[in-house]
């Protein structure tokens, strides 16, 4: 007999978005694994608690519901046998969404002060979840230190072969919002230090204008995405902060680019000792390291990277999610 899994999540189903992505993962594989999985959240095409607005949260912009169908949220909890909440805060204190022994709960965010100490106050309450659990430390932080929390990270579908290697051509390339907290600005800089050599920088964005020596894709389809990331040699991740995990950096390195990102305490714990790092929001740090990196043999590099990201390969994570939920 199959287990009817609900998956609950504050972000609307057509943004994409880290934890959209992580639904969907969960989704695809468990449907496989004798769980009926169905998505409680913003445009849902399951259980859908309303169309989502964008609010900033956390340094950046968040398509999310605040006041929910109260309809929906009662047919998926009457439906569902265990109930998985992906981002609590805003399911918890704005829709009222139950705690009990049948429920997991999974935080995803590296939470500002502020929003770090209402958590704690407003979601004492995660005691009473069968789990509590964080995609990262830098997402626990978040959490009261009087409940016990599990690290369990995020998941890929992971590709062994390499297609790019032998590229002639160095593409350097940025994925994300063109805000501060993603750094869209430092990759502007870093083209303009390049514009007199021979490469080539590309960027996905949600900026339409056009940008001085980078060629911008504005919020393409995940196909045109992959092609991109396919045809890229370096991706550089330069956020600044706000991070709790780096999922984009994990799906370079699957398309085979090799990742140099800022030493943020997110990417240093994702990447670990495989990671190419630069100092924060430091142009002639990321010069001089992109420089030495290119120097160098960058198929070794990208091998260790791979190698290392083996980790968060989806048999392996999903593993611990099944245990989880055979304990309901």
């Amino acid at each position: 007999m199959n287990t009817n899994l609900l998956l609950v999540s504050p972000y609307s189903m057509k943004h994409y978005g880290g934890v959209q992505n992580q639904l969907i993962l969960f989704k695809k594989y468990l449907s496989s694994k004798n769980f009926n999985v169905k998505i409680l959240s913003p445009d849902s095409p399951d259980f859908n608690v309303g169309e989502a607005i964008n609010l900033p949260f956390n340094g950046s912009i968040a398509p999310v519901k605040l006041t929910a169908a109260k309809d929906s949220i009662k047919k998926a909890y009457d439906w569902a046998d265990i109930v998985h909440v992906h981002e609590p805060f805003i399911p918890y204190f704005f829709w009222g969404i139950k705690i009990n022994n049948r429920t997991i709960v999974t935080h995803h965010a590296d939470l500002s002060k502020p929003f770090a100490f209402f958590q704690k106050i407003f979601l004492r309450n995660e005691k009473y979840a069968h789990a509590v659990t964080a995609v990262s430390r830098v997402a626990k932080k978040g959490i009261g230190n009087s409940i016990s929390t599990t690290i369990v990270p995020n998941t890929i579908e992971l590709n062994n072969e390499t297609d790019n290697l032998t590229t002639s051509s160095i593409n350097l390339l940025f994925i994300g919002r063109d805000e501060k907290r993603k750094n869209f600005s430092l990759f502007k800089r870093f083209a303009n230090e390049y514009s007199n050599k021979t490469y080539n920088f590309v960027a996905i964005t949600n900026n339409t204008k056009s940008v001085q020596n980078i060629t911008v894709h504005t919020n393409p389809d995940e196909n045109t995405k992959s092609k991109i990331l396919n045809n890229s040699t370096i991706y550089i991740a330069p956020n600044t902060h706000g991070e709790s995990f780096g999922i984009t950096l994990l799906e370079a390195i699957n398309s085979d680019c090799v990742v140099v990102c800022s030493d943020i305490d997110a990417f240093k714990e994702l990447l670990g000792d495989s990671g190419v790092y630069f100092t924060n929001n430091s142009l002639d740090s990321l010069t001089k390291i992109v420089d030495s990196l290119l120097k160098e043999n960058t198929m070794e590099v990208l091998s260790k990277q791979k190698k290392y990201i083996e980790k968060y390969n989806i048999d392996k994570v999903m593993s611990s999610w099944i245990s989880l939920y055979s304990q309901i």
